[in-house]
């Protein structure tokens, strides 16, 4: 019997604990929130001088957008290698987890 007491004890006051961690990390999203977005500035300004300063890629216009990693371009570009090589450029970064593509093919006019 008194091992069955002390079990319900030690449960209680782990199952207590439990949910006061909990409360914590509920009570303060803010904190992760303010560290993804701060990888994600790191991230945006990383793909950002690559793609302005590959040679391959001169006449482009990049608008570079960055959210949990996820690394959105868009833009105008003179071709299609352009294109290509700006996409493989971005996901070559570290910490990207995926590109998605917006730009577009701009023909001199």
């Amino acid at each position: 019997m008194i091992k069955r007491k002390q079990f319900l004890a030690i449960a209680a006051t782990l199952l207590i604990s439990g949910i006061g961690f909990t409360a914590f990390a509920i009570d303060h999203p803010s904190r992760s929130s303010a560290v993804v977005q701060s990888a994600d500035v790191a991230l945006n300004e990383r793909v950002e001088t690559l793609l302005r300063t590959d040679i391959g890629l001169a006449g482009s216009r990049f608008r570079i957008q960055t959210r949990g990693g996820v690394v959105i371009l868009g833009g105008g570009v003179p071709d299609e290698h352009a294109l290509n090589r700006a996409l493989d450029l971005a996901s070559s970064v570290r910490g990207v987890r995926e590109v998605r593509n917006e730009l577009e093919i701009e023909f001199p006019k």
